[in-house]
């Protein structure tokens, strides 16, 4: 009772705080604007259940959503008779959810875990099963499904050593928070290491592996290749450095690095994919001031030829750019506020990665990509000298291209073993009941 008064009551204190900032950033930059007001609880949809259980997903943004979306569908075949609802917490997500899990009955925006607004949610729904994508936990979200008798699951779960040190902090809210938690599915033994430091019984965990190696990666045929080029003003004899999910000041770094490369290869291509499209303009604003030739992805009737840099200021184009590139270098890693974001998305198409030394987030992955010789990371000050080596070294890119392909087919499988055991979960639970 007292750790959940005060949970509202630091809510309330971050929410009075925050809401001035979101509008702020929803009228100046755009952000929010489809979001702001189903966050706050509005709009959210009336779902006739019709006596039938519903199924709540949850996954914050665009990377947990990919990740999650085969796991849906099979929760969703495999419960025919169930309601399935797919819920974000950014404008880049919900587009997500859209995309990859149209099968879906309804998605909706993840409201502020204020109690006023999550009692009525809840009360309304009556999930029988919620479904949390890596490690966003809210407390009266949690408690409250549990408490209407939800089965709770954790997939492709992880946490920080940042996010442990400040769980630890409040050790009786941290274990309240997690024994809401039915079953944990977890990427690997440091997170479950994480975890049990955490009070997480030992027993409610299972390490399945990372579910990002079991997305649905779209690849376009040969014929489609040479129209996407043809589309973008790329030269077969053009070699091209895809620059994705990038965050400020990342550009100004690529860009410093790319002046210095084009005097070597001057028929070096670009395609830079900031991460959110509220920085569209802002990124467009500084590719001018350095007097480079640019064209946007949404301008690409008035391209001259001349164009050094595409700035893709569009959503879901970043799989498809990758597919044109010699090399790919993942934004989020040289900025420390960020710590990465996914690098294996290149691997799968064969394409060597770079990404840089904040990647925090993601010990896992960079690991990985060490280990099977499909990547670089790579410090600012290297970042000239590495373009350079492999962008004029094919064999070297093949090498690192083929450690990616055998990278992702190795991992593959975490899906099923999380799906199975989520079914054996709700067995035992009928079983018992």
């Amino acid at each position: 009772m007292i750790r959940g008064l005060t949970y509202e009551i630091v809510l309330w204190l971050f929410a009075l705080a925050a809401i001035p900032k979101m509008l702020y950033q929803r009228i100046v930059h755009g952000k929010y604007r489809n979001c702001f007001s189903k966050r706050m609880g509005f709009a959210f949809p009336n779902i006739a259940k019709e006596d039938r259980e519903l199924i709540w997903v949850h996954a914050v943004s665009v990377g947990e959503t990919k990740a999650v979306a085969a796991l849906a569908k099979k929760l969703k075949e495999s419960h025919k008779n169930s309601l399935l609802l797919v819920s974000s917490t950014t404008d880049t997500g919900h587009a997500e959810a859209m995309r990859s899990m149209p099968f879906a009955d309804y998605h909706v925006y993840l409201p502020l875990d204020l109690y006023v607004l999550m009692n009525s949610i809840i009360r309304r729904v009556k999930p029988s099963i919620v479904v949390l994508s890596e490690s966003d936990y809210w407390y009266n979200f949690m408690r409250l499904s549990k408490a209407h008798g939800a089965s709770i699951f954790v997939v492709n779960g992880k946490i920080s050593e940042r996010s442990t040190k400040r769980f630890q902090m409040v050790p009786g809210f941290c274990k309240e928070l997690f024994s809401f938690v039915d079953f944990f599915s977890i990427q690997n033994q440091i997170y479950a290491d994480r975890f049990a430091s955490l009070s997480v019984p030992k027993e409610k965990m299972v390490i399945t592996g990372n579910m990002k190696f079991d997305e649905s990666y779209p690849k376009l045929t040969q014929e489609e290749l040479i129209s996407w080029r043809d589309q973008l003003g790329i030269k077969q004899t053009d070699k091209v450095l895809v620059v994705g999910s990038t965050h400020s000041p990342e550009e100004k770094l690529v860009l410093e690095a790319l002046i210095e490369v084009w005097k070597e290869i001057p028929n070096l291509k670009a395609l830079i994919v900031p991460r959110h499209p509220e920085r569209f303009s802002e990124v467009a604003g500084i590719l001018s001031k350095q007097s480079v030739p640019f064209i946007r992805f949404s301008q690409l009737n008035d391209r001259t030829g001349q164009e050094s840099i595409i700035l893709t200021d569009a959503m879901g184009q970043l799989r498809k750019c990758y597919q044109l590139a010699d090399v790919a270098l993942v934004g989020g890693s040289y900025t420390d506020r960020v710590g990465g974001h996914n690098i294996i998305e290149p691997c799968w198409y064969g394409v060597p990665v770079l990404f840089g030394p904040h990647m925090y987030t993601q010990p896992e992955l960079v690991a990985l990509v060490k280990e099977y010789k499909a990547g670089l990371q790579v410090n600012p000050e290297n970042l000239v000298a590495t373009l350079l080596s492999l962008l004029n070294d094919q064999e070297k890119r093949l090498s690192l291209g083929r450690g990616g392909i055998k990278l992702m087919s190795d991992m593959q499988g975490a899906t099923s073993k999380t799906f199975q055991a989520i079914e054996n979960q709700l067995k035992n639970k009928v079983s018992v009941g």
